[in-house]
């Protein structure tokens, strides 16, 4: 190993670690500050980049526990989860799991039992932005089908297609989170509500999504073909009512942009 290298290495090394190595020998002591001043710059320059990409991806989760909670959470993070990527688009992707953990074993998490879920739509909602684009099935493509076919027909949702189910008044906290006027929200236990995540064009999108529609989209994202998604559906609906019933959500999931083909 040359010295170039070497030096290279010890400089990752101090800003990736504790940044509580000692004499740094390989630094010159001859600079206007001492060598542990001068690498502790870095250290705490690169760690504090890592924090505002976090905050910049949890802005509503920031605001709802305050600065002090929030340094302390990605501190923990950040020794928890170091950077492994050049880009630091995919750094948060353990967030919600990590507080999930916290919660389970510590204060002041073990309080904020919530806190899993706003992360977890956080996050979501930019997975969702910076999916991979794909073809928007039209109405006129499903008309292009046989009558016959469709009882075997299967449906491609498009990659930013996401569903998630909640606890909490999880989406009601992160819109007050996140308004040009953040005010305080109180966080309340509801029966499980879902909601779907998606992508139009440029923007991203959500709505809540009825029982009886998210049995339907569920069997179709399980594999299921036109049939099963209205085998699904006796429990709760009226036998007859079922076809038109599935039909209808299918165009309206077409038309919003969910459906990128058929198989």
């Amino acid at each position: 190993m040359n010295n170039l290298t070497k030096l290279q290495n010890n400089m990752q090394q101090f800003i990736l670690g504790t940044g509580q190595s000692g004499y740094p020998g390989w630094i010159s002591a001859n600079g206007r500050a001492a060598p542990e001043t001068q690498l502790s710059v870095y250290h705490f320059a690169y760690r504090e980049r890592l924090k505002e990409v976090l905050a910049n991806d949890f802005p509503a989760t920031l605001n709802a526990i305050g600065d002090e909670k929030f340094n302390l959470l990605t501190k923990l993070y950040i020794n928890n989860f170091p950077s492994r990527y050049f880009s630091l688009r995919d750094f948060g992707k353990n967030m919600a799991d990590h507080i999930a953990d916290l919660i389970q074993q510590t204060q002041p998490w073990q309080t904020m039992p919530w806190l899993y879920e706003l992360a977890l739509f956080e996050y979501s909602l930019g997975q969702t932005f910076d999916s991979t684009d794909a073809y928007h099935y039209t109405e006129q493509d499903l008309l292009e089908h046989a009558t016959e076919n469709w009882p075997e027909l299967k449906f491609r949702l498009h990659p930013s297609v996401q569903t998630l189910t909640f606890t909490w008044n999880t989406v009601e906290m992160w819109q007050t989170l996140t308004s040009d006027s953040p005010s305080s929200i109180k966080a309340k236990q509801e029966t499980n509500n879902s909601w779907l995540i998606w992508r139009d064009q440029l923007t991203t999108r959500f709505r809540s999504i009825p029982a009886d529609e998210y049995i339907a989209f569920n069997t179709l994202r399980q594999d299921g073909n036109f049939t099963d998604i209205c085998e699904a559906l006796l429990p709760v609906k009226n036998e007859n009512d079922i076809p038109l019933y599935v039909a209808s959500l299918l165009k309206s999931w077409v038309v919003h942009g969910l459906i990128s083909g058929t198989y």
